[in-house]
């Protein structure tokens, strides 16, 4: 690693350069968001509900990611059972008639 002030080489875990004084601030880890994380939320809204709560400070964009998927998981859930309903409804009213 090097400073950034000054080009001279650091240690990973210096705060401050040694050469030049110049404060040093941490690289920060990729949070892309993570396809994977919305599909799974989707096929399990409970792991995304639980992944949202452990990784929304430290990577906020993937817990995003797997709470909108757990949200859409959820509400596809809803829609297919009110769905389901209807054509039961429809169903048993269709063999009812003469």
């Amino acid at each position: 690693m090097y400073c950034k002030n000054c080009g001279k080489e650091i240690f990973p875990d210096q705060n401050i350069c040694s050469n030049c004084g110049a404060q040093q601030h941490p690289i920060q880890e990729k949070d892309s968001g993570g396809f994977g994380y919305s599909v799974l939320g989707f096929f399990f809204p409970f792991i995304g509900l639980i992944l949202f709560l452990v990784l929304r400070e430290t990577k906020p964009n993937t817990a995003k990611a797997a709470g909108i998927g757990a949200l859409a998981g959820e509400i596809t859930k809803v829609v297919l059972f009110i769905l389901l309903i209807v054509i039961q409804v429809a169903s048993v009213r269709m063999s009812m008639m003469p």
